[in-house]
């Protein structure tokens, strides 16, 4: 890679001396003539623009102010007969000068000087490259950064779709690897059952069914508190908790969940202005068999898997047998069994015992406690008074 050097002077002897003096291995161009050396600059990519300060048609110092312009990396020098500091400062201003040379110059002083601003452009030039290389690297990285941001975009945008259908701590426990099933758990299960659905069957409050309404109802206070809703039909449906993690107080949580529908159920009825009831029953079952139930399906030749929660336990058969017995009390009442009462540990004073009843599916007698509503508490107490 040759320097290219532009020397302009209007003296040919001053052209001559300069080409002499510099290695005979440069791409060395001598011009007579500003506006000559500025057509040839058009068309070449110079390392050093030297020029004389004293010409006619044009100065050095307006020449170089040009080259400036046209080619911003070569290194421009100028080049006069006298000394003048207005002159120095005017160049520097103007042209963005890197060397002043007086006349006569020495040769060996010369060739020192012009060799100092070949390793200056080079320099120069390195560093141009370097920038340039790390600008299109910043370029790629911002590129890579931004297919990144989309795609985390694009991957938050689908973990809240799936969220529509799975609360968070399911595809969390996906996540986390723990698909370890079959396997037994003991849960505590809650159900509810609408009383007398059928009449509810074309109810509807804001353009939306009662039954719809109460469904949402029940799982959007289910998940909230940690639970599960496993399983839903028309009129009822059933959650659990204590399935992914073992937890303490999962009694007190669905007792809680109870309470909290009831007054669902109340204010619902009031703003609807329709009247129903739910029977709400709530048990401990010991060893449930936990299971994840596929189903296959093939869909315009693509083969989807359906995945959903499988509990099963006799138990679990229990909490849907004992709801049943609400419904022979007015309101929306709380069934539990024994298992699940001497669980928790608030609100027992609320609770009273029913006595024990034989449930179809079940080895004993299962002794019933319920929460009643005010309507079966105020009959249960006209009944007493009566006797």
């Amino acid at each position: 890679m040759k320097p290219i050097i532009i020397y302009v002077d209007d003296e040919p002897m001053n052209l001559t001396v300069l080409e002499a003096a510099l290695p005979s291995e440069w791409d060395i161009r001598t011009f007579d003539s500003p506006l000559k050396a500025l057509d040839m600059l058009s068309q070449i990519d110079p390392w050093i623009v030297i020029s004389d300060q004293k010409m006619p048609g044009m100065n050095g110092v307006s020449f170089l102010e040009i080259v400036k312009k046209t080619n911003p990396h070569a290194l421009r020098v100028l080049v006069t007969g006298y000394s003048d500091e207005d002159l120095v400062v005017d160049s520097v201003r103007k042209a963005r000068i890197s060397d002043y040379i007086r006349k006569p110059w020495d040769v060996d002083d010369l060739e020192h000087r012009v060799r100092k601003l070949v390793d200056t452009y080079l320099l120069e030039k390195e560093n141009r490259e370097k920038s340039a290389l790390l600008e299109k690297q910043n370029i790629e990285l911002n590129k890579a950064l931004k297919v990144a941001e989309d795609s985390k975009t694009r991957e938050e945008k689908f973990r809240k779709e799936l969220e529509c259908w799975a609360p968070p701590f399911i595809l969390n426990m996906f996540e986390a690897g723990e698909k370890n099933y079959p396997c037994t758990k003991d849960l505590a299960v809650i159900t509810y059952d609408i009383i007398k659905s059928s009449e509810l069957h074309d109810k509807s409050f804001n353009n939306i069914s009662i039954r719809s309404l109460i469904l949402r109802g029940f799982t959007e206070i289910l998940l909230k508190s940690g639970a599960w809703r496993e399983s839903h039909s028309g009129d009822s449906a059933f959650g659990h908790i204590g399935l992914f993690k073992d937890v303490p107080n999962s009694c007190d949580i669905l007792m809680s969940v109870a309470s909290e529908f009831r007054v669902f159920l109340r204010n619902l009825s009031l703003q609807s202005n329709i009247q129903f009831e739910c029977g709400i029953g709530l048990h401990y079952a010991k060893d449930c068999l936990v299971d994840i139930h596929e189903v296959n399906i093939d869909y315009f030749g693509q083969k989807l898997t359906q995945k959903s929660f499988d509990a099963t336990s006799s138990g679990i058969d229990l909490v849907h047998r004992i709801e049943k017995v609400a419904h022979d009390f007015p309101g929306s009442n709380v069934m539990m069994t024994k298992d699940f009462y001497e669980r928790i540990t608030m609100g027992k004073n609320m609770v009273q015992s029913l006595g024990s009843f034989a449930f179809k599916g079940q080895a004993s007698e299962t002794e019933v406690f319920a929460r009643l509503s005010d309507q079966a508490t105020e009959q249960i107490k006209r009944k007493l008074k009566v006797a």
